[in-house]
């Protein structure tokens, strides 16, 4: 069990890697840093400190949970979920990205154009390591559709890197 930290401790501690973290999914500098605080101030009120065991892992959690949170605030994102489980799902697998060398810089940019969904889709399974069925769970959604807002998403994203490399940015 960790010890019990005060709250510029655990500021200083994980404020940055909560920061990122709600980053990737919102897309939105200061809506990452206001999820970074409210995840921060939840900790400070929580009531329980002593028990927790995984403060990093408790943080992420809640981190995540309210950057969700702003997602579904800013663009009723429950509504668009329930539409996209409505869509055709035999859409065609896209190319992939992984054969193709991108600097960072150029994904980071590509990653926070994409929609709401997608990017959340993606960070939470590409730089967080959840897999579909945790995903599924955070989200409220269906694993079928989580993997196919994976899949289009993916290949929105090879899609926006391709145009930005044949100069049609």
């Amino acid at each position: 069990m960790e010890e019990t930290m005060d709250i510029r401790q655990v500021y200083d501690r994980h404020s940055r890697r909560l920061y990122n973290m709600s980053l990737r999914i919102v897309g939105d500098p200061s809506d990452a840093e206001e999820v970074m605080h409210d995840t921060l101030l939840k900790y400070h009120d929580f009531a329980r400190k002593k028990e927790l065991r995984e403060l990093s892992r408790w943080l992420s959690s809640v981190c995540i949970r309210k950057s969700i949170d702003k997602l579904r605030e800013r663009h009723r994102y429950r509504h668009f979920l329930e539409r996209c489980a409505m869509e055709d799902m035999t859409e065609a697998v896209c190319d992939t990205i992984e054969d193709v060398e991108y600097d960072i810089g150029r994904i980071r940019d590509a990653m926070a154009s994409l929609p709401d969904h997608y990017r959340l889709v993606l960070s939470l399974h590409l730089f967080e390591g959840y897999d579909y069925e945790e995903i599924s769970q955070i989200t409220s959604a269906k694993e079928s559709t989580i993997r196919t807002l994976y899949m289009r998403g993916r290949q929105k994203l090879a899609e926006m890197l391709k145009k930005h490399d044949n100069g049609q940015s």
